[in-house]
């Protein structure tokens, strides 16, 4: 791969200029509309995924409003050929100044990467999320995804697992391949001034790889071991939690996920076998909250979580393991704080999204 440069340099100016990288986010994402949030306290980071961070790291960063808006038809049509946004990103406007478009994950990226290609535009870089994970995978999404990635500079994982299929059924090649550990805001997530209310078992989740089933289960055998034992669910899944022991949220704002991982005393991330790393957001704000996790240990997801030092890890679908540990955390304070502690401080060293934006500005240098 080249060195990322503008071609020729900006107007008056040298090819050693800061390379402008112009971002491009799915769902209609608004970076500016989001920093507008993050102003008010409302959400972590200035822009979705920490990506402002990288004009600390050598790059000009730019973003446009998105010109298409979702809706439910649209979100089933474009399910129906991939699951990609075509109409989004045909209708977004390119910079021309821009040295790379860069797409947080495959919905925007696949797109972007055919769109470039046809009309000889600029080097795109996307991260892939989903695809590499055959189960609920959109029918029509391998009729173009390949062709597309093949022909992105840059594809990025998040979890190690998934390199191996994007080279070897996807056919990206090795050097255009780079792993991503994903970051969290750190000064946003921080550990609570109050302690944790005892027996609090917090789990917050909607994906497709979710297992609550095997995390309604393990809290029913832990409590019986812990009486005071209380599950708080957030998840708009409908998801029955018996009144027992536990209840269900359907949604809570960002500030209100910070009061409950505050609360919790172990928080808890039942997966189903799956390569994206599902639930990193969860596991990687509940370290940098400094509370100790519990997660299925999924492919990739020791990448994040050193098993008995900044985290436990469970076999997925493994009920009595994951009530085992649960129980065990809850009735070891001491434990459960030195997991916390040693969670925060990976979360600060490594897992953190300066962190991040510094090995993707990497990534895109090498490019």
């Amino acid at each position: 791969m080249n060195p990322l440069t503008i071609p020729g340099g900006p107007a008056g100016g040298s090819a050693e200029a800061e390379p402008t990288v112009d971002v491009l986010l799915s769902r209609a994402l608004d970076p500016y509309a989001w920093e507008r949030r993050h102003t008010r306290g409302e959400v972590p980071d200035a822009w979705p995924y920490g990506l402002n961070r990288l004009a600390d790291h050598g790059f000009r960063v730019t973003a446009a409003a998105p010109n298409v808006r979702h809706s439910a038809l649209g979100a089933r049509a474009a399910r129906a050929v991939g699951g990609f946004e075509w109409l989004e990103v045909a209708a977004r406007p390119v910079r021309r100044d821009a040295a790379a478009v860069m797409c947080w994950d495959e919905r925007a990226g696949v797109p972007a990467a055919l769109l470039a290609r046809r009309r000889r535009q600029q080097a795109v870089a996307t991260g892939v999320i989903w695809l590499t994970d055959a189960v609920g995978r959109p029918r029509g999404a391998l009729a173009m995804a390949p062709s597309a990635l093949r022909s992105a500079q840059l594809v990025w994982a998040l979890s190690s697992a998934q390199i191996p299929v994007l080279r070897d059924v996807f056919g990206v090649p090795e050097r255009q391949l780079g792993h991503l550990p994903f970051g969290v805001d750190a000064d946003f997530f921080r550990p609570a001034i109050v302690e944790p209310v005892p027996g609090l078992v917090v789990s917050i989740g909607n994906d497709r790889h979710r297992d609550h089933e095997t995390l309604l289960r393990a809290a029913a055998a832990a409590a019986a071991k812990v009486p005071d034992l209380c599950l708080e669910l957030v998840s708009g899944r409908d998801v029955e939690v018996p009144a027992e022991f536990g209840v269900r949220r359907p949604r809570l704002a960002h500030p209100e996920l910070v009061d409950l991982y505050g609360r919790s005393s172990v928080v808890v991330v039942a997966l189903k076998p799956n390569l994206h790393v599902s639930g990193i957001s969860v596991v990687l704000e509940a370290m940098s909250s400094g509370r100790p996790v519990i997660v299925s240990g999924t492919p990739g997801m020791d990448d994040y979580v050193n098993h008995g030092r900044t985290g436990l890890l469970v076999p997925p679908g493994d009920v009595d393991a994951l009530a085992t540990e649960m129980a065990g955390l809850l009735l070891d304070p001491d434990r459960s704080a030195a997991l916390g502690r040693a969670g925060r401080a990976a979360v600060e060293a490594l897992f953190n999204t300066d962190a991040q934006a510094r090995r993707l500005a990497d990534l895109l240098r090498a490019m």
